[in-house]
């Protein structure tokens, strides 16, 4: 059996019966509704997470995201009721066993973009060179 469907149902039950009280979803993989996919056992199941999950008004209460910005490795952490705090990941050049330094490079009231992200790191004086050009020096 297809288990959006029914995960979508229960969702709507539990909700409809919260009333105004609070109710918690948290799933890794419903972020938004881009990654809903089309299933052939469920061909409404999208439509259906559209007025069960998406349209309800959640508020993102807690985003952890990792990505790649100019060849950077970044994370954003989104903490309700704070802004997105951004960081980036440099090489520990002087202990390399202890892994990457995290560098803070700012924070955003919206989810940060590229473009915001490549600003940020322009800005910080540890990520003038590209890590291409950092590994080139060794």
């Amino acid at each position: 059996a297809n288990t959006d469907k029914k995960y979508l149902k229960d969702i709507q039950e539990i909700s409809d019966a919260m009333g105004p009280r609070l109710f918690l979803l948290v799933n890794p993989f419903w972020r938004n509704l881009d990654s809903w996919g089309f299933n052939l056992l469920a061909p409404k199941a999208k439509e259906l997470a559209q007025k069960v999950i998406f349209d309800q008004g959640y508020d993102e209460t807690y985003v952890a995201m990792v990505f790649s910005v100019r060849g950077e490795k970044c994370a954003a952490i989104k903490a309700y009721p704070y802004d997105w705090q951004i960081f980036a990941f440099l090489e520990n050049d002087t202990y390399p066993n202890m892994g990457d330094l995290t560098i803070r490079l700012g924070s955003s009231k919206t989810e940060p973009t590229s473009a915001l992200v490549t600003e940020m790191l322009n800005a910080r004086p540890e990520f003038q060179q590209t890590k291409t050009m950092r590994q080139m020096k060794f």
